[in-house]
């Protein structure tokens, strides 16, 4: 044997060697993109039956790495969506709103809720889960789901992977309160969000206060009250993805911005306000949007870290309205949340009046 032989014959074989490096793009295996324009990537899991509406609405405007979940086949067979996005779960026929069916259900499902992620979303920035804070599925296994985005996120590398799961929790209605079980499930999922959002171990909690909404808006019809909800919801929350994705000739409101404002954790609030050309009263209704918002439920203004306002205008507006009166605006928002940074943008736009929309972060429950 020569002496090259023996070497090559002493060169032992590693057992790393037999794997591959993974691509830095980790794909859906089932080639799902996102058909939104925005500086950010979601995934977005809705659980139980508001949860699942929820996340029918996101999968109407392009946010199409969704799941919905659900124990009761005749709630999540109406949604929709592509069968192949659906999972029903559980060994029981619905919940009964028994947060305890729900989380058993959802802790049997952990491995197949994983491997659907790795399915339908691949690479995403953040995970969005939409609940119901009344019910039984949702409500109970949000802390499973929670613990299940997270840990995907940690595979896919995101350092941040804690304050990257947003919680989007559907509050009952009136009507809905008077139930024993379903105020006291209430209860019980906003204390548990509310402590994990108060330890930094997750991100935002935005609330859609839907008893609220429904003493406010008498004119819904009981046909449309969900989806014009559930849509002006998921709207709001593209509007500052998609705007953060765009550059403006005045004020940017940018990427970095954008990805600052939506990991903060606590509650979260967003909401628009639109006035006429002629109305300049900017800081006076932006003042009165905060009192009305559909994403708000009782928190402390003043306690915010961090908040948003972009005004959209479109180019009559931007060439006759001082500047000091979208700057007054700016001021108000300030003044309401205390010392908090606050993200500025202006966009022009083809739509009559001044639109302002706001995302404040980062509060306390009163």
């Amino acid at each position: 044997m020569s002496e090259k032989e023996a070497v090559r014959n002493d060169i032992p074989k590693l057992p790393l060697e037999e794997y591959e490096v993974p691509a830095a793009d980790f794909e859906s295996a089932a080639g799902i993109m996102n058909e939104y324009n925005g500086s950010l990537d979601y995934g977005v899991i809705g659980s139980g039956q508001a949860g699942g509406r929820i996340a029918k609405s996101f999968w109407n405007i392009g946010y199409r790495k969704v799941l919905a979940i659900n124990t009761a086949e005749a709630d999540i067979r109406p949604l929709e969506i592509p069968e192949k996005h659906k999972m029903l779960i559980g060994e029981t026929q619905g919940s009964g709103k028994n947060m305890d069916v729900g989380r058993k259900a959802t802790e049997d499902a952990y491995q197949r809720v994983f491997d659907a992620l790795k399915l339908l979303f691949g690479k995403v920035d953040k995970i969005i889960i939409t609940v119901g804070f009344g019910g039984g599925t949702g409500a109970g296994g949000l802390p499973v789901l929670i613990d299940i985005a997270q840990k995907y996120l940690q595979m896919l590398g995101n350092a941040d992977y804690e304050r990257d799961v947003i919680v989007l929790g559907a509050m009952p209605t009136a009507g809905e309160l008077r139930g024993d079980r379903t105020r006291d499930n209430n209860d019980k999922v906003k204390q548990s969000v509310f402590t994990l959002a108060q330890a930094g171990k997750v991100g935002p909690i935005m609330l859609i206060d839907n008893s609220k909404i429904e003493s406010m808006y008498k004119g819904i019809p009981p046909a449309k009250f969900w989806s014009t909800i559930n849509d002006t919801i998921t709207g709001l929350f593209q509007t500052f993805n998609l705007l953060s994705a765009q550059q403006s000739s005045h004020t940017s409101f940018d990427a970095a911005d954008y990805r600052s404002l939506i990991s903060v954790p606590g509650l979260a609030v967003m909401g628009v306000t639109r006035l006429p050309e002629k109305d300049l009263s900017v800081a006076q209704a932006l003042q009165d949007n905060f009192k009305k918002t559909v994403l708000a439920s009782a928190a402390d203004f003043k306690s915010a870290k961090a908040a948003g306002c972009i005004f959209a205008a479109n180019d009559k507006v931007l060439n006759e309205v001082p500047m000091d009166i979208f700057n007054y605006g700016y001021d108000a928002i300030t003044n309401l949340v205390g010392s908090s940074t606050v993200y500025r943008g202006l966009y022009e736009t083809k739509s009559s009046g001044i639109r302002a929309y706001t995302l404040i972060a980062g509060m306390k429950a009163l």
